[in-house]
């Protein structure tokens, strides 16, 4: 029996490129829409537009002479954020946001989709930056040069993702970190070293003095991470309680570190990354209410002669930590069935972790005198956590 047009589209495989770019279709309708029916800012947006200006026709932005101010991309960014020189604030927020979706897609992360309808996209589209942009490239490319790990293309490919990440540090350095160390991707580093540092050297000491004698007032004003609003020792703990909690991809965890120990943050990104990780459906409606909720803190007039923005800043910080803990509380108690062949991308660390644990016990096994058997705490430990694994 020969097989109809129609037929030949249904029994069609629906491989992971072909999700991307039904996700990528999907979000670019709903981001069209978004940025349509709320307001885009572009002070931020101009700023960086004259940032990049500057660095493609040769010239410094960080010099004192300059008249740009509060640009902190790195120098090789101009590689990157050419786009903003032709495109409106609007176009790069639809395509970032489109982008993400294709994650979605191409992860089936699909509680990720639940961060559309939260204000954290709705804040990321008023602020007019790039950070969906540079973070959805950067991250899509990473995915597929590793698919292609041995391949040239492959090489290049990770080359350009480390480059989009790293424009916006804060949020691309966990997972560029990770990614190199779980995949020795030595080539690529040095690849990317020689790429993004040679070309640039003489403006990295005033890219360096700019962002850490004057950071970002607005991180200052709200701080978004959790070592930004209560420091080290606080940040430190729960990543690595974090980090043990459960089996991470190496991105999600990425997203994850950078929520808690980048010094300053990128609003909203991070609890997307994190909610990619959880794999119960119906978390999708509880992001959604509690977002709301938390939203509503915000809806407030602001005393007689109190800057609105000033007076703001508590409730947006509430809002983030509040947004990023929920994700984490998510992720880290509901957990995912990925199948055994995405195990090349899970970091092992909560293995290895036990393994410290197990070998901790045996020492007091034998120091005590007790039996390396069933009865013994490690013993305990080792089938609990075996078995945990494999509900998982």
């Amino acid at each position: 029996m020969q097989l109809t047009h129609s037929t030949r589209l249904r029994t069609l495989p629906l491989t992971p490129g072909l999700r991307a770019v039904l996700g990528f279709l999907t979000g670019l309708a709903v981001m069209a829409v978004a940025v349509n029916v709320f307001v885009v800012n572009s002070f931020d947006y101009e700023n960086m537009r004259r940032g990049v200006a500057e660095l493609a026709s040769g010239a410094n932005p960080w010099l004192k002479s300059s008249t740009i101010s509060d640009f902190y991309n790195p120098p090789f960014s101009v590689f990157f954020l050419w786009p903003m020189l032709i495109a409106s604030p609007k176009t790069i927020v639809a395509v970032g946001g489109a982008l993400l979706m294709a994650i979605v897609f191409y992860e089936r992360a699909w509680v990720g989709t639940a961060w559309f309808a939260t204000m954290s996209l709705l804040w990321l589209i008023a602020a007019g930056g790039i950070d969906m942009y540079v973070m959805g490239t950067g991250l899509l490319c990473l995915l597929i040069g590793d698919k292609l790990y041995t391949k040239p293309s492959g090489v290049f490919l990770r080359v350009v993702a480390y480059g989009f990440l790293l424009v916006k540090p804060p949020g691309g350095i966990f997972i560029v970190v990770i990614y190199i160390l779980l995949h020795r991707d030595w080539l690529g580093t040095i690849l990317a070293l020689l790429v993004y540092g040679l070309p640039f050297w003489r403006y990295y000491p005033g890219w360096l003095s700019s962002i850490t004698s004057s950071p970002p007032i607005a991180q200052q004003v709200a701080p978004q991470t959790i070592m930004g609003k209560f420091g080290f020792p606080v940040a430190l703990f729960l990543a690595i309680w974090t980090t043990l909690a459960r089996r991470w991809k190496y991105w999600q965890l990425g997203g994850v570190l950078a929520g808690i120990l980048a010094p300053y943050g990128m609003p909203g990104i991070p609890v997307f990354l994190t909610l990619a990780a959880v794999g119960n459906l119906s978390a999708i409606p509880v992001v959604i209410v509690f977002s709301a909720l938390l939203a509503s803190l915000t809806w407030i007039t602001p005393p007689p002669g109190v800057d609105y923005y000033t007076h703001l800043g508590s409730f947006m910080s509430i809002y983030h930590l509040s947004m990023l803990g929920l994700a984490l509380v998510l992720a880290c108690y509901t957990g995912r069935k990925d199948p055994a062949t995405d195990d090349k991308d899970i970091l092992p660390l909560q293995d290895a972790a036990f393994r410290v644990y197990r070998g901790f016990w045996e020492r007091v096994a034998n120091l005590v005198g007790f039996p390396e058997d069933s009865t013994t705490e490690y013993a305990r430990v080792r089938a609990s956590t075996e078995n945990t694994e494999k509900k998982l």
